[in-house]
């Protein structure tokens, strides 16, 4: 049965405990709805829906905060309020009734002198007295704002506070209720110095205060989560042709930025101190989150888990890079006008030189291969002979996993010169898109025919995750039994060693016969510079490459024995 269903009867419910820390928002410490439903499973679908809205309520409730952006709007606001009443009171024009209110009290103790001194004040002597009374309740205010003391206005604070959590789901702590309160009796002082200066017939700091409200209130706000919204719809748009893995992991990266940042104004994200919060924040972030916790907040996570196994740095970067393009973005679409904050943001993630991945060493390429001629190259599922090939273009042509995976039959040509090509397409870098010229050694053993007769547009079944998982990860059941990986089961147990082991192994062996960097990195697919000439050469500098290629001497290869593998794995083909 789902978490949170119980069955009462013969009707099942959905009972969820409110979090500890959002029990005083609630009136009950537990939601319970009838799921209406005695079927288990639509019982569980039902559920399955009611967690979701549970989560993004909880997420909502700690992340929906009063951030410096909108508690400025607020004040601006305020002071709005007030310059819009003296305007009309000066052009004589209706006010609120609380405004009436306050212009009577002034009335009141102007007929209170004229009887006590049995005479009638002119016009001009009233708007002295007007202007007397305005200042000295400005002194008032002056010495509130001094002792601090905002007691009068706490009825006036949790109407607001009410208004603003009802009408725009924010909460305000009650240290910014105290700071919004004597902001509030300082917009009130303010005016009423502007008020006394009004009834001088002066208008100069009037409309001073008018210009400040003006070119406040001209000013954008927008939202995080509408920029968010904004920015991957322009993504999408923008990148028509951009691969589906791609595309998804940008709406992930979006949704755990909203979840760490909360939704706040756009302007307040692009600070310092939101940068350093989500740096702290993502040096803690859990590793494979949903799969371990499901939707609850990283809030909730940090405040209650310990021990957890957590993200890289170089995947911090990545959520770090995606910030720093949504407000490149924001700033574009003239939803900001500010330095992006975010540049240079990133972690430093220079690997000690202890701690780099090694290369497989000439006795670790014999164990391999020896493996791949003599060890079943699947352990469940369907078979995966054509990993043989996987391993044997990784050793031979240095290609990144996700290169070599994602081969399909358009992808592998002939250049006029008969030169036979593996034409990437995409990769990490724009470098990586070039033709690779196909090593003699695979010719021999025949891959092309291979290729030919495979019934698969796509010439691999494994994708980077699934051949990684079988060829480096040990994984431990639940049951306390360790599943070796292909690696270290046949070939070394050494953990600064890898797949990935086979490039470095590559890039080394390519600089002993070259001992030039330059065309070490033309090989490995690294960018050596950005010449416009370099878009026209690389099929010819392919050609010249494999000459390169050819020359490196992998004396831990035996033909015969891959030439005897290749027949009893694909003899039927």
């Amino acid at each position: 049965m789902a978490n949170h269903i119980i069955k009462r009867g013969s009707r099942y419910l959905y009972v969820r405990r409110i979090p500890s820390d959002l029990q005083d928002r609630f009136p009950s410490p537990i939601l319970s709805r009838s799921l209406k439903t005695s079927d288990k499973k639509n019982a569980n679908l039902l559920a399955t829906s009611y967690d979701y809205q549970s989560e993004r309520l909880f997420t909502r409730l700690r992340t929906a905060m009063l951030d410096s952006v909108t508690e400025k709007l607020l004040i601006t606001l305020f002071l709005k309020e007030e310059l819009d009443v003296l305007e009309s009171i000066a052009k004589g024009q209706a006010v609120s009734k609380e405004a009436a209110d306050t212009t009577e009290q002034f009335e009141s103790i102007i007929v209170e002198r004229e009887r006590r001194k049995g005479e009638t004040f002119t016009e001009e002597e009233k708007q002295t007295l007007r202007a007397t009374i305005a200042e000295r309740m400005a002194e008032n205010e002056r010495e509130t704002l001094i002792s601090k003391n905002t007691w009068m206005h706490d009825k006036w604070m949790q109407q607001l506070a009410s208004s603003l959590k009802r009408q725009h789901g924010i909460n305000i702590t009650p240290e910014q209720q105290k700071k919004l309160a004597l902001e509030r009796i300082n917009i009130s002082k303010k005016a009423n110095e502007a008020r006394a200066a009004l009834h001088r017939g002066e208008w100069k700091l009037f409309e001073a205060l008018r210009d400040k409200v003006d070119e406040e209130l001209t000013k954008p706000y927008f939202l995080f989560e509408n920029v968010l919204s904004k920015y991957q719809e322009h993504y999408k748009e923008s990148k028509p042709t951009i691969k589906a893995g791609t595309m998804a992991d940008m709406e992930v990266e979006c949704r755990v930025l909203l979840d760490i940042i909360g939704n706040r104004s756009i302007a307040d994200v692009n600070t310092l101190d939101t940068l350093t919060k989500l740096q702290s924040i993502l040096r803690r972030y859990p590793l494979n989150k949903i799969q371990r916790y499901g939707d609850r907040s990283i809030h909730s996570i940090l405040k209650s888990e310990k021990g957890y196994a957590v993200i890289s740095l170089k995947t911090a970067n990545e959520y770090l890079k995606r910030l720093k393009a949504v407000i490149d973005y924001a700033n574009r679409a003239k939803m900001i006008n500010a330095a992006n904050v975010v540049i240079g943001g990133n972690f430093q993630t220079e690997t000690a030189e202890e701690d780099q991945r090694l290369a497989y060493d000439s006795e670790d390429i014999s164990r391999l291969m020896d493996a791949i001629c003599t060890q079943h190259l699947w352990s469940y599922g369907s078979p995966k002979p054509e990993r043989f090939w996987i391993v044997l273009i990784a050793l031979l042509h240095g290609l990144r996993l996700g290169n070599i995976v994602g081969l399909t039959k358009r992808d592998i040509i002939q250049t006029d010169r008969g030169t036979w090509v593996f034409m990437l397409r995409q990769g990490k870098t724009k470098a990586t898109v070039r033709p690779v010229a196909i090593c003699d050694c695979l010719l021999l053993l025949g891959f092309l025919e291979w290729a030919e007769n495979s019934p698969r547009e796509k010439l691999f079944q494994d994708s980077v995750d699934s051949f990684s998982k079988w060829y480096n990860r040990d994984e431990t059941r639940k049951d306390g039994y360790t599943i070796q990986g292909f690696e270290s089961r046949h070939v070394t147990t050494d953990k600064k060693k890898c797949l990935y082991s086979l490039r470095h192994a590559y890039a080394g062996n390519v600089f002993d016969v070259t001992g030039d960097y330059k065309i070490t990195a033309d090989l490995m697919g690294h960018s050596t510079g950005r010449s416009i000439t370099s878009r026209y050469t690389k099929r010819t500098k392919a050609e010249t490459l494999k000459q390169v290629s050819e020359q490196m001497d992998i004396q831990q290869l035996d033909l015969d024995q891959l030439e005897a593998r290749a027949i009893e794995l694909f003899k039927h083909m």
